[in-house]
C-alpha cells in the first residue's frame, strides 16, 4: 500500500478519521458522519500552484502600493493606497476597524504567501523546508483571516455610495486586487493536504 493510500485525514468538522484514498479529478471526498468535504479531486501540480503564488505575490506587491481609490470633490482630488486608507482611518479615531482591516488586507495576505513561498520553493526543488508542519499549520489559519475579498467589495460598494458626493474613480490598485482575490480562490482550491505527499 503507498503512503498516499495508508493516509488518515480527519474531518475538520466532526472530528471523524477517515483512510484517505486517491481522488479521481472532479470527485469529492465527504465525511461519513457529517458530510462535511474532506478533499477534492481537483489538485494542481506543486509547479503550478508554486507559479500561480509567485504570480499572486507580484500582484499584491502592486495593489498594496497602488492607488485604490482616487477622490475628486469639488475640485480637491485625493487618491489613497491601501496602507493610507489603514493609516486614515487609524488617524480618525477608529482604532478598531484599522487594526482589524490591517490583519485581514495586509498582514494575512502577505502571510499566506510568504508561507506558501517558503514551504513551495524547496519542494519543488526536492527538499523540505525547516518547520514544514508547522508552516502548513499556519497556512490554514492563515487562510482563514485572509479577506482580500471583503475588502475589494467594501472599495467597490464604497464607490457606488460616494458616487453621488463626489467623482471617485477606481485605482490600479483596486484592479490588482480583483486579481489577487480571483488567483487566492485558485490556490486555496488545491487545499493544503497535497503538500504532505511532497515530504
Amino acid at each position: 500500500m503507498s503512503r498516499e493510500q495508508d493516509s488518515l485525514v480527519v474531518c475538520e468538522q466532526c472530528g471523524m478519521a477517515h483512510r484517505w484514498r486517491p481522488l479521481a479529478r472532479a470527485s469529492i471526498a465527504r465525511c461519513v458522519r457529517c458530510e462535511a468535504v474532506l478533499g477534492r479531486g481537483h489538485r494542481l501540480p506543486l509547479t503550478t500552484i508554486l507559479s500561480l503564488t509567485i504570480t499572486a505575490t507580484v500582484i499584491f506587491l502592486f495593489a498594496i502600493s497602488s492607488d485604490v481609490l482616487s477622490l475628486d470633490m469639488r475640485g480637491v482630488a485625493k487618491a489613497t493606497t491601501l496602507p493610507g486608507a489603514i493609516a486614515t482611518t487609524w488617524d480618525d479615531g477608529q482604532e478598531i476597524v484599522a487594526v482589524v482591516a490591517a490583519i485581514t488586507a495586509l498582514v494575512a495576505p502577505a502571510l499566506f504567501l510568504a508561507l506558501r513561498l517558503y514551504v513551495l520553493v524547496p519542494l519543488a526543488i526536492g527538499t523540505v523546508p525547516r518547520g514544514f508542519a508547522l508552516c502548513v499549520r499556519l497556512l490554514h489559519q492563515a487562510g482563514r483571516w485572509n479577506m482580500v475579498e471583503v475588502f475589494t467589495i467594501g472599495v467597490l460598494l464604497s464607490l457606488v455610495r460616494l458616487s453621488s458626493l463626489a467623482d471617485a474613480v477606481p485605482g490600479p490598485g483596486l484592479f490588482a486586487l480583483g486579481a489577487v482575490m480571483l488567483l487566492f480562490a485558485k490556490i486555496e482550491s488545491a487545499g493544503l493536504k497535497h503538500l504532505w505527499w511532497h515530504v
